[in-house]
């Protein structure tokens, strides 16, 4: 039948067919097509469908022609003049399905939807935002329970049973677990678990009370939808101390029953894991974590050095507590990482640990992370620590750290998108921890979302009022953007005279000074401080962010020195400073900050061929493409150097493309840190700073 047809019906479908490609083809590069793919508009527009519909229809009119009208003895023209009005129409057909849409209330030009459309989503984006949004289904707190028992010791030994469940609950998948370091908070005062329930952004709240008498110990637990405060349920049991593990086990499975979680065969095995049947090493272990946990208060290395010797003695107690093992690989690295101990030795104990860890529990999400950490810290290795994370995340789905930890490597790999959205899933899952709110605050910061950052650095403050760094960080945004420094003189007077861990308080107090140049002042803050070294919290202007590395005393006395005139006073202090860098060098020569400091001291010693041959060194050492948190800041020391040995030309080339980077110079630091006074005047800088301003 077909070979009846002859060539010319086959002519016709195809050049019909091209006919409407090249008229859709010239339609789609006018302005009614916002999509750049052409296959995608037609498929939106439904033309595929109308262009299978009417071949479809338009073979079976001719089926019927073929058949019927030589029955009739209709002549063969009729035939071919139905396939020709078929093959034309085929165009037309396609110009219709694009240019219009069948809908419930007729025909309707597409544009004309599609703006109709679009109106009633923005209507609906509206009304979302409008509506309070509930928290998941399947989402818990699990409360500190309160310790009844005569003996306050036993704190920690409540503290305990939450921590077990929260920390069973937290490797199943299907439910939202806030972690521990939100809800420790509430382990004192009125509970008022609806208003709990909604600042932590859950459905159901677990609390309960403790009194532990000799051996025996009773417990009263009660789960709570925090939505309208019933009780699912209230229960109360008296067991044996050495029963005690495996009541937790069955209270976990009790809350999964009642939040409908599904468990994977996994997940179901590992509510049956503890981490010791030590009482008294997991209560030092708890002792140790807390001392752990950054909370901005407390000198970082004290707290980590008395946590060591509290893990030392859990795992002498119990050498197979894979937990504590965990814990101690993370504080040796973070010594190691924030540059107390730089030595292998440290990073050696850091991996020790780790592998002990993973031994004793080859499925243990902490020991994984604790691992991510170790690549991570010694080695940069951002690849094999992401391999670890993702290990840590299927076993711990709702450990905010795993998530934290995952921010980090992002902001270092120049992933700023992805960094914040990690912090972002960090924060919800433990929204009052106060490390997670400094990185993301800081991540905002980075990025040039000043206004969020500040109101993250707020609720940190509001989290915990003791952490003054919190308050210091949220008044240096001004800094930042505007040049202003009035903010950061409000909040150091807000910070009582006794709050200066590791000296970061008197780090950016001297940094202040020294930006408007009271070098009475900074002589003043000097003579009241003992310390050798001071902390850099990050938090004072990226030209001397060392953030990471402790600065010597007699680098602040060189600087105050210098800007008071005394020069040969200044001299002596660099020359102390330089020794003390020396030292460090001598220990850990690759160490990028201690060589970036190395080439801003020999520059204010005016030895310039030194001091650019180490502020080069230093970006070699650790390069934006190998860090893009910390390498923007080590160039910005070499830009130092240039500007302050002469080499103006240097110093904006690197400037130049620096103010274009996330954790760079900023206009409001370009206008007022002393180090740029060599610029000041160059029509050039005045330019790219009021370029950047403008930005």
């Amino acid at each position: 039948m077909v070979e009846a047809l002859g060539a010319s019906p086959r002519f016709y479908w195809l050049g019909a067919w091209h006919k409407g490609i090249y008229i859709l083809k010239k339609l789609t590069t006018g302005p009614l097509v916002k999509t750049k793919n052409f296959f995608a508009e037609l498929k939106r527009r439904k033309v595929y469908r109308v262009a299978i519909a009417y071949a479809v229809l338009s073979w079976l009119l001719i089926q019927i022609a073929t058949q019927v009208f030589p029955f009739f003895e209709i002549p063969m023209w009729a035939v071919r003049l139905v396939v020709l009005l078929l093959a034309l129409g085929f165009p037309v057909a396609l110009l219709l399905a694009w240019a219009f849409d069948l809908t419930p209330e007729g025909i309707k030009r597409t544009d004309d939807l599609d703006g109709m459309l679009e109106q009633k989503a923005a209507s609906n984006a509206r009304s979302t935002r409008a509506a309070p949004v509930g928290p998941p289904e399947k989402s818990i707190a699990v409360l500190p329970f309160e310790n009844f028992s005569d003996d306050l010791q036993n704190v920690y030994f409540a503290d305990g049973i939450q921590d077990d469940i929260l920390s069973s609950l937290a490797k199943v998948a299907d439910l939202k677990v806030i972690s521990r370091t939100s809800v420790r908070q509430y382990r004192t005062g009125t509970r008022n678990l609806r208003e709990i329930g909604q600042e932590l952004g859950v459905a159901y709240i677990l609390e309960g009370t403790v009194r532990r008498v000799g051996d025996r110990v009773r417990i009263n637990a009660q789960l709570i939808d925090a939505r309208t405060d019933l009780h699912i349920w209230n229960d109360t049991y008296d067991r044996e101390i050495t029963d005690l593990f495996a009541f937790q086990s069955e209270l976990a499975r009790r809350i999964t029953f009642a939040l409908r979680a599904n468990l994977s065969p996994r997940e179901r095995e590992s509510l049956q894991l503890h981490p010791t049947a030590d009482l008294a090493a997991y209560e030092l272990f708890l002792r140790a974590r807390d001392l752990f946990r950054w909370s901005g208060s407390g000198d970082p290395r004290e707290n980590s050095e008395c946590a060591l010797r509290l893990l030392g003695e859990a795992i002498e107690r119990d050498p197979q507590f894979a937990l504590a093992h965990c814990l101690a690989s993370r504080v040796h690295g973070e010594l190691y990482w924030f540059g107390y101990d730089r030595s292998r030795a440290r990073l050696t104990l850091a991996k020790i640990a780790g592998d002990n860890a993973l031994r004793l529990q080859p499925d243990l999400g902490d020991a994984r992370l604790a691992l991510a950490y170790y690549y991570y810290f010694g080695y940069r290795d951002y690849e094999l620590a992401r391999t670890e994370l993702a290990i840590a995340q299927q076993a711990t789905p709702n450990d905010a750290e795993v998530w934290d930890a995952a921010g980090a490597i992002d902001r270092r790999q120049g992933r700023w998108e992805d960094a914040v959205l990690n912090f972002e899933k960090a924060k919800e899952l433990d929204p009052r921890n106060s490390s997670v709110l400094w990185n993301l605050g800081e991540t905002y910061a980075c990025v040039g979302r000043y206004e969020e950052a500040q109101r993250v650095f707020a609720e940190g403050l509001a989290v915990n009022p003791e952490a003054h760094l919190f308050a210091l960080a949220r008044a240096a945004i001004d800094l930042q953007t505007k040049g202003e420094t009035a903010p950061l003189r409000v909040a150091l007077r807000s910070v009582p005279p006794d709050f200066d861990p590791g000296g970061a308080v008197t780090t950016v107090a001297l940094r202040v000074s020294l930006i408007e140049g009271d070098s009475a002042e900074g002589a003043r803050l000097l003579g009241a401080s003992r310390s050798e070294k001071y902390n850099d919290s990050g938090v004072g202007g990226p030209a001397m962010n060392f953030d990471g590395y402790t600065l010597p005393r007699a680098w602040y006395e060189g600087l105050v020195a210098r800007g008071r005139g005394e020069q040969d006073a200044a001299e002596r202090a660099f020359a102390v400073a330089q020794r003390r860098v020396e030292a460090d060098l001598a220990q850990w020569s690759d160490d990028p900050k201690a060589t970036a400091l190395m080439g801003l001291v020999q520059a204010a010693r005016g030895r310039k061929e030194e001091a650019i041959r180490a502020g080069r060194r230093a970006v070699e050492l650790l390069p934006i493409s190998t860090d893009a948190f910390d390498g923007p800041l080590l160039t910005t020391k070499l830009a130092v150097i240039y500007a302050q040995v002469g080499e103006v030309d240097l110093a904006l080339q690197l400037l130049a493309g620096l103010m274009q980077m996330p954790n760079g110079p900023t206009a409001g630091t370009l206008r007022v840190e002393p180090e740029w006074e060599a610029l000041r005047g160059d029509p050039r800088f005045d330019e790219l700073v009021s370029a950047v301003a403008a930005a």
